[in-house]
């Protein structure tokens, strides 16, 4: 095939939209002719980075994830934490910190539990200088 009959079937091409033995074809010029090669990276440049182009919304791409992983591996993949669910994880952990806290205070200040602090008579033993126990 000739670089004319080539060139009109780029754009088709690059979306997969030709038959297969025009694919294969327009396959075998690219990889002898540079010319067409070249045309064919700038026709693929323009399409990838043109503006006017809208691009897939982050929903659609997860939900495209999902779908690949779920074909490719077999296993549903884990659902993602709705809004609500983040504070209330957040709080429950908050409240086991808060009860962790309590627990030790209560337990750490009843009978049997150490001192906390030296007691004042040997607080002022000590900040007398000389002084030996």
């Amino acid at each position: 095939m000739s670089c004319e009959h080539v060139r009109p079937e780029l754009f088709a091409f690059h979306f997969g939209t030709v038959p297969d033995e025009t694919r294969t074809t327009v396959e075998q010029h690219l990889a002898a002719c540079p010319s067409c090669l070249r045309e064919y990276f700038a026709i693929k440049a323009e399409i990838e980075t043109a503006a006017s182009v809208e691009r897939p919304s982050n929903e659609a791409r997860a939900r495209l994830r999902r779908a690949v992983l779920r074909e490719v591996t077999g296993v549903e993949p884990q659902r993602p934490w709705a809004w609500w669910e983040r504070p209330l994880a957040f709080g429950f952990a908050s409240a086991a910190v808060v009860a962790a806290v309590f627990a030790v205070q209560t337990l750490g200040s009843g009978a049997g539990a150490p001192p906390r602090s030296v007691s004042a008579r040997e607080g002022a033993a000590e900040a007398q200088p000389g002084s030996l126990r």
